[in-house]
């Protein structure tokens, strides 16, 4: 019990501090950069998913779609903590950051003033991105003694795609090459706390995992403390990681991200 009241409260520090990271970054952003397109923009505030919302004035309105892409560039370049929102009168837009161009594409808009408003998103923002991870770990040692995991990780992102939460299993199998050897596997439940560093496309990240392991002999329930970083490649990010328990681990995989594909990810973790 003790174990796991230490965790939760390393978890729930992470959270509040990624919520003060971003709340840092918006007054950065309010006082750097928002002064500069004052004349199209009067009000910059948080969603209550993290987005940056934007009030938009009557010159930006009046823009040409090329010409609020030109804007949009530099305020999403200003930005990449998240997608941002646009809103003038009961219209809104919905912009993020593409990194393959490097700038700004529109992917959504719509009107709530509409007769019979029908939502046809442009592309289809995933409130909550999901993920798959599949990674394992190979020992051994020259008394031919081995050691063979296989972890899979299947979850979605919460709250400012910080945190995330995810199911976990894992199967395995220890002994000796020349006798015998056991054969385990476990389910569980993850949570980790994110913290990116856009610049070197890299996301550190701390939490917790509670899983429930059978083996050929008895089943166990535990807790531990994971950490780890990830490295975002491609579609989704190569992931290194450490559980510290009753036993410490190590392992390495890859997450796949989908929705990266319309992103060209990241994000961050991270």
């Amino acid at each position: 019990m003790k174990q796991l009241l230490i965790i939760l409260i390393a978890l729930l520090l992470g959270f509040q501090q990624t919520f003060a990271q971003v709340s840092e970054k918006l007054e950065s952003f309010k006082e750097k950069v928002l002064p500069e397109y004052i004349t199209y923009f009067n009000i910059a505030e948080l969603t209550e998913n993290g987005q940056l919302n934007l009030s938009a004035v009557e010159k930006y309105i009046s823009q040409s779609v090329d010409g609020k892409k030109a804007i949009m560039d530099k305020i999403t370049t200003a930005w990449q903590e998240s997608l941002v929102l646009v809103h003038f009168v009961t219209k809104r837009e919905l912009w993020g950051w593409n990194a393959t161009t490097e700038s700004a594409k529109l992917l959504d808009e719509w009107d709530f003033s509409a007769p019979q408003l029908v939502y046809m998103p442009k592309t289809f923002p995933i409130p909550h991105p999901w993920f798959f991870y599949v990674g394992g770990q190979f020992g051994g040692d020259n008394q031919k003694n081995i050691n063979l995991t296989f972890n899979t990780r299947l979850g979605f992102f919460l709250l400012l795609n910080r945190w995330d939460f995810a199911t976990t299993f894992s199967k395995g199998v220890s002994g000796n090459a020349n006798s015998t050897s056991t054969g385990w596997s476990n389910f569980g439940l993850m949570s980790r706390v994110h913290f990116p560093i856009r610049k070197y496309k890299i996301s550190p990240n701390i939490g917790a995992q509670m899983t429930l392991a059978s083996s050929d002999a008895s089943s166990d329930f535990t807790g531990a403390l994971v950490l780890g970083i990830s490295w975002y490649v491609g579609f989704g990010s190569v992931d290194v990681g450490f559980r510290i328990g009753n036993e410490f681990s190590s392992m390495g995989g890859y997450t796949v991200m989908p929705q990266s594909k319309n992103k060209q990810a990241l994000r961050q973790k991270k």
